[in-house]
Formats: C-alpha cells, structure tokens, sequence
C-alpha cells in the first residue's frame, strides 16, 4: 500500500536504502554505540553505493536526489542507527550542501568529488562555546590580509569534526558573517578530542580550534557577510532531515515495542492483551504517523520551490518531540529490560534526545514558528 502516494522511483530508493540499512548498520548498531568509534566501514559503503551524494546535483557528481527521496534515506539510516543517521545527515545535509549549492565553480570541482564519493567527510561548523542559538553573531573573526583570511576562534559540538577532512565553518568579518571551507591540517587549526555525550555514541563531536587559520579568499563561501544568510537557507532544509531522522527512531521504538508486547507474557497472555499497551502503543502510532506526514509535506513544498521556514521549525519541533514520547513509552513497554543495555530501547530514547537540541532547540523552533506567524517587529530573540 502506497499512503504516501510515493512516486515509483522514491518507493525504489526507500526498498533500496532499507535493504542495505538492514543488512550493514542495524547488524552493528549495538557495537556502535558501546564503542563509540566511527564506522569508516559503513560510510564507504554508503559512498560506492552512491547515497553519500544524494543531495548533490548530478551535473556535480552526485544522485540530485528530491528532498522527500533524501528524508526516506535518512528515516531508515536513522531507524538503523542514530549515530549512523547524525554523521550522515551533518555530511550530506550540512557540509556538502552548502558548497554544492552556494560554493564557487572552483570549490565545487575541487570538494565535492570527494565528498560526494565518501572519500573525505565532511563538517560544519555553526555552534559555538558560547552559545548557538545566536548563530548570527559568532565570536569566531577572519581579517583579511594580503588576500587571505586569518581566522581566530572556536566552534562547539561539531558533528563528525574528529574525523572530518572538510569543514565549513562561519566567522565574522567587517561586513557581517562570512562562511569559508577550512580543510584538516591547516597550520593553526586543532581539532579537540570527541565529546562524551548521553548518546549518538559512534558519531564524533569535537571542538574545533582556530588561532590565526590562514585561509585563502578562493576558500571563502559567497560574497563576505553573506554567509549566515547562507546557512540559514541551509538550516531551514537541515530541520526537515532532522525530522525525519527523530521519524526513523521513533519507528524503531515503536517496532521494538510493538514485538516486545507479543512476546512478553504476564497473568498468562502475552502484555499487549492488556489495555495499559494498547493505548500506549495507539499513541505512539499516532506520534510517527502525524510526524511522518508533517515531514513529508515539508519536503513536498520544498520540491516544489515554495518557503518553508515555518513548516521546516513545525516539522522539526513535533517530529523531535513526538519521538522523545515514542521512545520513552517504548521504555515503558519493556519495563526493567527498558532500562538495560541489553536492549535497544534505551538507546533509542537517548539518540533521540539529541534532536530536541540540535539542529535548533525545540524553544528556538517555537520561537521561529511565532516570528513567522506574528512578524518579527513583534516576536524577537532578545
């Protein structure tokens, strides 16, 4: 049954990325998580089967794939493996979008084969120590000298910055926030060691460290002062991947659950013949189905050129919200073994806390949705 009313070619790229999402993440997803190490393995992978390219045209060497195609990519990696999903969606969504649609001729034939290949990784710097929700104002600068750019600062909780060859990171210069391509080793860039989060262990945040980055102008991103304006176009498609990667945990909550609740017997009939079960379970249904919808239509109006900023923050909110109820019902549901490593529903709920913070906390989100419907003469972030 087709109630998504997908197109023949978005039904042949979800069975696909599911086929191979079951047999090489989900296999590994435990192992992941207890280790913490990157999964360099399952990313050259996604690279010769072509997915580590999906968001780039195929003029530049990748699958030019629709937004609603990328989100059922990124529902199944994510339902595999958060900390799969994390790293692919910073990669794919972040880095490698913002210099396939906004980078020079120069930078696209110089970056993106590698990126869209899965030969390098990529990262994006946004966040910083101080804060993010201010991302318009960084204390990162760049002053131009001699035509190259000397950057000093830091930026916080960098997604896949451990491991990342190619990152794109904003400063700020004398007209305003301008983005530029930084690329590992450049003499004065540090990269600090992977941060020990509650979950998405497996998908490596670091601080990045800059003290006077010697920067070629070739490497800045877009006219100077331009580049928050940039991002944000980025991030309003970013919370529409992140809805759909909250989507993909909840999913896989509920399946968890949905089985457990068969199997697991009290008073002599397996728990899910108890009415408790069934209304969680109802409400977990509903959760994903009202999220699932949301971030589909989002990513239809997308396709479909129209503005989704509001949309976008609604999807990312609710799916990101919904997700974090799914998962905690699921713990419910298992009762103690909820609580164990030894299953995965714990995991689950704390992969999926990430997503009430990142990409734009569930607060900010609120805040955009407001501004949106009221103007912004009225609703401020001050």
């Amino acid at each position: 049954m087709n109630k998504y009313f997908l197109t023949e070619e978005q039904l042949a790229i979800q069975e696909g990325i599911r086929r191979f999402c079951d047999e090489a993440i989900a296999p590994l997803a435990s192992k992941i998580d207890e280790t913490g190490e990157f999964p360099h393995a399952i990313f050259r992978q996604l690279g010769e089967l072509g997915y580590m390219g999906v968001s780039t045209p195929v003029g530049l060497g990748g699958g030019g794939l629709d937004l609603v195609s990328i989100c059922l990519v990124l529902e199944e990696i994510s339902k595999a493996s958060g900390a799969v999903g994390s790293s692919y969606n910073a990669h794919i969504g972040l880095a490698t979008t913002v210099i396939s649609e906004f980078g020079s001729d120069e930078q696209k034939r110089k970056y993106l084969p590698d990126l869209t290949s899965g030969r390098k990784i990529g990262a994006f710097g946004l966040t910083e120590p101080g804060g993010g929700s201010n991302a318009g104002a960084p204390s990162t600068r760049a002053v131009l000298k001699n035509g190259d750019w000397y950057i000093t600062g830091s930026k916080a909780f960098n997604t896949n910055g451990f491991v990342a060859d190619t990152f794109v990171i904003t400063a700020k210069t004398d007209n305003g926030v301008t983005a530029f391509i930084l690329e590992r080793g450049m003499p004065g860039f540090e990269i600090g060691p992977p941060d020990k989060k509650m979950g998405v262990s497996g998908s490596p945040t670091s601080t990045l460290y800059f003290q006077d980055v010697k920067v070629p102008d070739a490497n800045r991103v877009g006219e100077e002062g331009k580049g928050f304006r940039k991002f944000a176009r980025t991030l309003d498609k970013g919370r529409v991947n992140v809805s759909a990667l909250s989507v993909g945990l909840a999913q896989a909550s509920y399946e968890a659950a949905v089985a457990y609740s068969k199997e697991r017997t009290q008073f002599g009939k397996p728990i899910g013949a108890f009415q408790g079960i069934h209304f969680q379970l109802a409400e977990m249904a509903t959760d994903i189905e009202a999220a699932r919808l949301m971030m589909l239509n989002v990513a239809r109006m997308y396709d479909s050129g129209q503005p989704i900023k509001m949309e976008a923050a609604m999807a990312k909110y609710f799916a990101a919200e919904a997700s974090l109820r799914v998962c905690d019902k699921a713990i419910e549901i298992f009762g103690g073994y909820g609580y164990l490593r030894d299953f995965p529903v714990e995991r689950y709920y704390r992969d999926a806390k990430m997503y009430q913070i990142g990409e734009g906390t569930s607060q900010i989100q609120r805040i955009i949705i407001a501004r949106e419907i009221l103007g912004k003469a009225i609703v401020s972030f001050a």
